[in-house]
This record gives C-alpha cells, sequence and structure tokens, in this order.
C-alpha cells in the first residue's frame, strides 16, 4: 500500500519551475532546525520543530531552487524519539522522491549534532550523528573536509558512492562544508582557505557553523577582521550558530534558528535566506530575499499582586481571573497542534505570597491549560522582598 507523500497532498499545484539554464542558480540557506528539541518536554512543541523543517522544504518546492544549505545543528542532540525521527525521515524520503532527487539538501554538522552529552549521559564514541545515518540513506548531502590532508586535498568531491566528500558543484555554484571545528576556528580558516579554488567561472560557498563576534550580545564569536581574508575566494559565506538572523558586507549571512529554542529566540528576526545568483556581463549578481517562517508565538502576561496573599485557593482564583480578562482574545476553537495556540509566559509580581501559599507551578500550569487556549505555560515570579520588623510580628 503506497503511503501519502505530503508534499505531493499539499504542494501539486503550486511547483514553481527550476531554471534549466546554467547561469541561474537558486538556493535555500537554513540552519540551525533543532529537530528533537522538546521544549518544556512538550510534544506540541517538539512536533514544532518539524513542522518548521517540512516548512523550509516546502518553500523550497514552491520557489523552484536547485538546492537547500543546511548549516548545522539541524538535530539539537543524539537524543531523540524514535517517532520523531521516523516523522524526519519520512519527510526527507516524501521529498526526495517528490523532486525525483534533483534538489539536493546538502549540511554540515554542528555542535548540536555532535555533542556528546544529552541529560548528564556522555556519548562515549565519538564521531555519531544523525546526519550521518541521513546521508548514509541518501536522503542528504553531508560535506565534511579532511583538515589534516595536503591543502590540495582538504575538499574532494563528494561521492555518491561513498558517500563522502567535501565539495559539490551544481552547475556553476560550488559549495564546500566542514563540520563543526570548535570554538575557536581560526586555526583551521587559513588552510580552509588555501584549499579553495577560485575560479572566476565559478561561485564558491562556504558553508560553517560559527558565530560572528558582536551579532549576539554576551554571546562569543569569532572576530570579523579574522575571516576577512576568506572573501578572496569565497562569494558566500553560509553560517549557522547564531539564533538571530543577520547579513554582513553583502557576503556572510546567517539565517538564525527556523524554531524558537528558547524563549529569548522568540524576540530575534530568524527565518531562512532565498538566494539566486545570475552571471550578468561575466560577473556574479546576487539576490537575497528573507522568508519568516510559521512559528508559534509567545505571549507574556504580567500579573501584580498588591497584598501578601495567604491562601492558595484565593491566590490560584486572582490569577485565574486576571486571565480571564487579559486571554479573552484568544480563539478556543484551534487545536494544540496550530501553532496559532501560543505559549504563556506568566510574570508574578508584587508582594511574595506567604510560604503557606506557595504556588504549585506543576498544578496552575495544568489548570491554566486547562482553562484557556494556550499550548503550555511557564511562570516566573518578580517579587518585591517583604522586610519585617520586631514590631511588626508583635502587633500581627
Amino acid at each position: 500500500m503506497k503511503t501519502d507523500n505530503c508534499f505531493e497532498l499539499k504542494l501539486s499545484n503550486t511547483i514553481g519551475l527550476k531554471d534549466t539554464t546554467q547561469n541561474i542558480v537558486k538556493f535555500i540557506h537554513a540552519s540551525d532546525i533543532h529537530l528533537g528539541a522538546a521544549q518544556y518536554r512538550n510534544e506540541y512543541r517538539a512536533n514544532d520543530f518539524i513542522h518548521a523543517f517540512r516548512e523550509i522544504l516546502e518553500l523550497a518546492l514552491t520557489h523552484g531552487v536547485d538546492f537547500v544549505l543546511l548549516g548545522g545543528d539541524v538535530f539539537t542532540s543524539l537524543e531523540i524519539l524514535p517517532g520523531q525521527l521516523t516523522k524526519i525521515v519520512k519527510i526527507l524520503k516524501d521529498f526526495k522522491e517528490f523532486t525525483m532527487g534533483s534538489i539536493l539538501i546538502i549540511a554540515i554538522e554542528g555542535n548540536h549534532d555532535i555533542r556528546k552529552f544529552s541529560r548528564g549521559i556522555r556519548f562515549e564514541r565519538r564521531g555519531q550523528s544523525w546526519l550521518k545515518l541521513l546521508n548514509s540513506l541518501g536522503l542528504i548531502v553531508l560535506l565534511d573536509a579532511d583538515l589534516e590532508a595536503p591543502s590540495e586535498v582538504i575538499f574532494p568531491p563528494y561521492d555518491f558512492d561513498t558517500k563522502k566528500g567535501g565539495k559539490i558543484q551544481i552547475k556553476n555554484v560550488v559549495i564546500y562544508g566542514t563540520r563543526y571545528l570548535g570554538e575557536k576556528p581560526i586555526s583551521f580558516l587559513s588552510k580552509i582557505r588555501k584549499a579553495i579554488v577560485k575560479n572566476n567561472a565559478l561561485y564558491n560557498v562556504l558553508l560553517q557553523h560559527f558565530g560572528i563576534e558582536g551579532q549576539m550580545e554576551n554571546v562569543p564569536g569569532v572576530k570579523l577582521e579574522d575571516i576577512q581574508h576568506l572573501q578572496h575566494r569565497v562569494n558566500y559565506l553560509a553560517l549557522g550558530h547564531f539564533h538571530k538572523q543577520f547579513i554582513i558586507g553583502d557576503w556572510i549571512y546567517n539565517p538564525g534558528s527556523s524554531e524558537a529554542v528558547c524563549s529569548m529566540d522568540n524576540s530575534f528576526k530568524r527565518g531562512v535566506f532565498l538566494i539566486e545568483i545570475s552571471k550578468e556581463l561575466q560577473e556574479f549578481v546576487k539576490k537575497a530575499k528573507i522568508f519568516r517562517l510559521i512559528n508559534r508565538k509567545y505571549i507574556w502576561e504580567t500579573i501584580q499582586l498588591n497584598f501578601e496573599y495567604r491562601n492558595k485557593n484565593n491566590l490560584e482564583n486572582f490569577i485565574i481571573n486576571k486571565l480571564n480578562s487579559s486571554l479573552k482574545y484568544l480563539n478556543c476553537n484551534i487545536n494544540p497542534s496550530n501553532p496559532q495556540m501560543p505559549v504563556l509566559l506568566l510574570l508574578l509580581k508584587g508582594k511574595e505570597p506567604s510560604k503557606l501559599c506557595k504556588i504549585n507551578e506543576k498544578e496552575l500550569r495544568r489548570k491554566i491549560c486547562n482553562l484557556f487556549p494556550v499550548v503550555d505555560v511557564r511562570i516566573y515570579n518578580k517579587f518585591e522582598i517583604i522586610l519585617r520588623t520586631l514590631d511588626n510580628y508583635i502587633l500581627a
């Protein structure tokens, strides 16, 4: 019995035509998809990351691209539930079948793809990743370089039989890529530069997983001046790692994460790039378009406690009544799988409740999720410090 193809069902009438000439190349650049992430251990949030990945591939089909670039952290760790992995493999198989293998998905490993720790467990056998599995199944092209080899053989052409290689050419675009090179990749970049062949007839893309210093506050990255030398041989530096989107000097591109891995990510500009490369009068011309993906929203609600609650039921009823008023605009007729149903971030401020009235966060979260159309609730507090003197106790 033939299984329904998820792309055929949704996109059969909206597929973009690929340009068959050598002069125009289109590709999607995405990164930090974090498949397998289960934010707040919530099943709906886990599925959101898979939906974002499928949306990226749908964009690739709609715009008739030649290939898709994934700049690392495709998976969030080596730990993933079998059901989640099955969905991902099904999506990739459907994509390959629907395109008849004409749109390659080209990836590199990020630090999360090869991380050795997950929930306190150390993975003793290094070099494992789910991307290697997908590569072995012929569902993606995984690039990596032999950085110990002489410069001229660091990036061997990708071999579809051995499923190994550090570069691949599609039309007049050559994509070079390496796995995550650690927090300080500078020592490798000079060697990488020497290994990249400069040919005015070819457009060079370098796929890397590192951030640029200054693009995210208080997050370390590579100094911009330390990578400027790459520009002499690299036309497009395709990055991943930082979850915030940025473009530097019209040659360094970082799309940001495809879904919000934490509440902070929700405030960042993120998405994917659609890039078109054409050749006009012997010069390459690049057009870049940004797409925001359909992500689940986060909403903040602040509740002020004006006195010290001493009764747990009274406190919970007060919170519920306040939310009844502030969340009445939400649509109660949508399913939790719909990204229009938000995650609620609840901030409690003011007078700290009595110790006898300590909030059971798990219980309160459950009540709120049952009463309101929110997929999950995170509760934060910012209470005032109450200083009580001996006189206060005597008069109490």
